[in-house]
């Protein structure tokens, strides 16, 4: 027998990495983004006091400047998502760092609450919503049907922001107050515009052109369809009834969050809890949210419990949880409420981006998460003023928070009606169909 006979023993083939180096670097950048993202809005309830008693504001006021940074973080979600359309996610990702930044560092010389009303307010919120619709748009664009796991994971950066991010500002706020401790924020934004670099595709690199082989690219090839221009926005987003239903109770249950939420902390301490103790109640809120976001995970990849019945459930266990916090004098009361609201309310946001990516497809993604994040915006920025001047003419918030948990159970029983008004509708043309084909 011939050596040269011999069987060619076969190459063991090279294992395929899951992802490349540059998508961890967009996940790391993602994760930096959105912690930044709900860092300072989180947080906010924590200098709500300071403004009251150092800027002699009221409770509406007061609130108002908590909600518009949080509100206009969705209000600002249609202009951001036509910006991802026309210059792309990673410019409209740099632009929202620039805006936070130098609204945070111009807010630190304000006089009044009026002031902070536009600079804390709303150009940092406009600012924050760029940052985060944009890199959702960028993680859709990178790693496309993916997201719907990678959303998971990525949005545990915002009850960690809200778990830490409130020791931190009020360990800055014993030492340098809480106009130097906003200064030393608007440097920490800056490094979002370190990550927006690699929030961009991989561009598709052609083969080279052999050199015998004729160069035809200059010519018009008339088979080829054109490519259309991209659309500032998808105005079909409105012809989809399910995701038009999802948005609105959205509203209402994200509204009801933020109108307890923006109070709390007034709230625990004129309890007599104190700040300390109330702050970390705060962390333990976000704890829980994080912890919500794991058993989420397990539930999408089972697929057990469908995305309507998760929203249901996160509803009611919010009205439940408002509902422990409207009554609460005792610590461990305030503790639990605070604890299933955050549960609740943690489960909701890592659901959202993929319902939407479900809901509307990935063209029209940037379009939908831009418009839902624009009402759920406007219902923040409504909730926390409304909160406020709730409590300033009652003298508590004990009614604030009863309202606010009626809302979230009603919301919630309308989600439950949304399955069985769809069953019936879809009977109703079957019957239909079958009278006027017997």
């Amino acid at each position: 027998m011939d050596v040269s006979d011999t069987p060619e023993e076969p190459t063991p083939a090279k294992k395929k990495r899951r992802y490349t180096v540059k998508q961890y670097m967009v996940l790391v950048g993602a994760w930096v983004n959105l912690y930044m993202c709900i860092a300072l809005p989180s947080s906010l309830t924590v200098i709500y006091v300071e403004f009251i008693y150092h800027l002699d504001s009221s409770r509406a006021n007061a609130g108002l400047v908590v909600s518009l940074c949080g509100g206009m973080r969705g209000c600002a979600g249609i202009l951001a998502g036509l910006i991802v359309n026309r210059i792309g996610a990673k410019w409209t990702i740099f632009l929202g760092s620039v805006f936070t930044s130098s609204g945070i560092f111009s807010s630190c010389f304000a006089p009044n609450v009026i002031v902070l009303c536009i600079t804390l307010g709303a150009i940092t919120g406009t600012g924050y919503s760029f940052i985060n619709v944009g890199t959702f748009v960028a993680l859709g664009d990178i790693f496309g049907k993916k997201i719907s796991n990678l959303s998971i994971v990525i949005t545990m950066a915002r009850p960690l922001a809200a778990m830490t991010m409130p020791i931190i500002i009020k360990f800055l706020m014993d030492i340098y107050g809480w106009r130097s401790s906003l200064l030393l924020l608007s440097a920490f934004n800056l490094h979002i515009c370190a990550f927006c670099i690699v929030m961009s595709p991989d561009k598709k690199k052609l083969p080279p052109i052999p050199q015998d082989v004729e160069d035809t690219s200059s010519e018009v090839d008339s088979t080829k369809p054109e490519k259309k221009p991209k659309k500032f926005f998808h105005l079909s987003v409105f012809n989809e009834k399910m995701y038009l239903v999802f948005m609105v109770l959205l509203t209402f249950l994200n509204s009801s969050y933020s109108g307890a939420t923006t109070v709390m902390v007034d709230v625990g301490v004129g309890r007599g809890f104190g700040l300390n103790r109330t702050v970390f109640v705060l962390t333990l809120r976000a704890l829980s949210a994080l912890c919500s976001r794991s058993i989420s995970a397990i539930i999408h990849r089972t697929k057990c419990i469908s995305n309507i019945s998760m929203l249901c459930f996160t509803g009611l266990s919010q009205g439940c949880g408002l509902l422990i916090l409207s009554y609460s004098i005792n610590y461990s009361y305030f503790v639990l409420g605070n604890v299933i609201i955050g549960m609740s309310g943690g489960t909701r946001n890592c659901m959202t981006p993929a319902i939407i990516m479900g809901l509307v497809g990935i063209e029209r993604y940037a379009s939908g998460l831009g418009l839902t994040t624009t009402m759920t915006g406007f219902g923040e920025v409504i909730s926390g003023p409304l909160a406020g001047k709730i409590a300033d003419i009652s003298n508590n918030y004990q009614l604030s928070l009863f309202l606010s948990s009626m809302i979230s159970l009603i919301s919630a029983s309308l989600v439950m009606l949304v399955p069985a008004v769809m069953f019936w509708r879809s009977h109703c043309q079957k019957k239909e169909e079958t009278t006027e084909n017997p």
